[in-house]
């Protein structure tokens, strides 16, 4: 049995007739009831265990943390709804985006953050992964470890892993979102990254052509936008010639052309175009940090956490891989971590100046998941619903990027900034040194978040 009344989180919810279905994420009860109107929220919110309550236009989600898991098994146990897989990446399926996107302003914008998360969220856990692994490989040559040790060198090359061979997990990603045949998608990408486009490079070709087109020859190993794009158009091909293809040649005919046009037209026109943008991002943020470090650190930092509430910041996980890949490093993180960590802080203020048990215990938990990377109970289920505490949080983080900005201090693995993953901090010259000061930005954050939440928040109990 959880902790969390799961009856009491039925009886608000309008009871077990007035629930259609239910699914879960990592955090979240998402429940689709009958009639919205039946649903308490204002009950939800206060059942113990509760952190928070989204409501989005056919869905309530019912924000619980990581015990969501007991939760969700219990409440099918109880309603009888019928058991459904986890969200793995945290977002509402298809239908419910669509249905979203019909009742918001700027639909456009909403479609294209919904879309990039829905690409990316799915291959975040190989990322932390192998970022993980490049941290701790960090840390070990910070203390002398060298790649004249196979073994070593072995970690390094797995590590490595998914930088290089990302295309192939954003195909895979990127055909689900775009329905289409997976291994068809991954087959384009085999094409891309053939080893005979590395060769021609290497041996001084620049250009080549199909059908007397001239394209630019580019190694995509390690590159974000081309192979999405190269997806998302062979999805629209697929579907073209699954529509006019009839009879028993359709399984060789509409995968054949799929993938001789998809690729084609992607090699001639979307690929270069695409590979030349995304370089263009990573230079460009790389630039704003590196002539204007305070400025971009201090607003990048101030409005990350609105950006994380919003579901916008998905958007710049494309940047972030590209950086990474790339040059080895962002300038991103030590940021967006100190705009995490002023949450804590102002998290830590609540907890320090009220006198409710049940926002102390959540404030106290929520902090120090914050302070390790996890920033959904946090906002959800303190400072957002607190007011002044966010944006408090969102002072702290900008006072700590501001820092971060000036210093141009680096991150070298991609993963959740945080105390916990200091190794991702840890790479160049200045190991020790990059690592510590970005501890500091965080602790700067924290304090200052803290301080303005004790000084100026007053709790709604008093």
């Amino acid at each position: 049995m959880s902790k969390v009344s799961v009856k009491d989180i039925v009886a608000a919810l309008g009871g077990k007739s007035n629930i259609v279905q239910a699914t879960h994420c990592a955090t979240r009860l998402r429940v689709t009831p009958k009639d919205k109107a039946g649903v308490d929220q204002e009950a939800l919110k206060k059942i113990d265990g509760v952190l928070g309550v989204v409501d989005g236009a056919t869905q309530v989600q019912v924000i619980i943390g990581p015990e969501v898991t007991s939760v969700y098994r219990e409440f099918v146990e109880l309603t009888g709804v019928s058991e459904e897989a986890p969200i793995d990446e945290n977002l509402d399926n298809e239908k419910v985006i669509k249905e979203d996107l019909k009742n918001k302003k700027g639909s456009f914008l909403t479609l294209f953050f919904d879309t990039v998360a829905q690409i990316f969220n799915p291959i975040v856990p190989a990322l932390a992964g192998c970022g993980f692994l490049s941290a701790i490989i960090m840390v070990a040559m910070a203390f002398g470890a060298s790649t004249s040790n196979p073994t070593f060198a072995n970690f390094v090359t797995i590590s490595m892993a998914v930088f290089t061979f990302i295309p192939f997990l954003l195909a895979a990603s990127t055909s689900k979102v775009f329905k289409m045949n997976q291994y068809v998608a991954l087959t384009i990408c085999a094409a891309m990254m053939a080893p005979a486009w590395a060769d021609m490079i290497a041996a001084g070709t620049s250009t080549s052509s199909i059908l007397g087109i001239p394209f630019t020859v580019i190694d995509y190993s390690s590159s974000v936008l081309p192979i999405v794009f190269a997806v998302i158009l062979a999805s629209y091909v697929e579907k073209f010639f699954d529509r006019i293809i009839k009879g028993p040649l359709k399984i060789i005919l509409v995968p054949a052309f799929t993938i001789l046009i998809g690729t084609t037209v992607t090699l001639w026109t979307i690929g270069p175009l695409s590979y030349w943008i995304g370089e263009q991002l990573a230079n460009g943020v790389n630039w704003l940090f590196t002539n204007a470090g305070w400025v971009a650190g201090l607003v990048y930092g101030g409005i990350y956490s609105g950006m994380v509430v919003l579901g916008i910041h998905h958007g710049m996980v494309p940047v972030l891989t590209q950086m990474i890949s790339t040059n080895g490093f962002n300038y991103v993180s030590p940021t967006s971590g100190s705009a995490n960590i002023g949450q804590a802080g102002a998290a830590f203020g609540v907890w320090f100046k009220s006198k409710d048990k049940k926002l102390k215990a959540n404030a106290a938990s929520a902090c120090i998941a914050a302070c390790t990377g996890i920033t959904e109970p946090v906002l959800y289920g303190v400072n957002v619903p607190q007011g002044k505490p966010f944006f408090f949080g969102c002072i702290g983080g900008a006072v700590g990027g501001a820092v971060a900005g000036i210093l141009r201090l680096k991150a070298y693995a991609m993963g959740g900034p945080s105390f916990l993953n200091f190794g991702m901090f840890m790479g160049g010259e200045s190991a020790f040194m990059n690592c510590g000061l970005v501890m500091i930005c965080f602790a700067i954050a924290f304090v200052v978040a803290a301080a303005l939440t004790i000084l100026f928040w007053t709790p709604k109990e008093n």
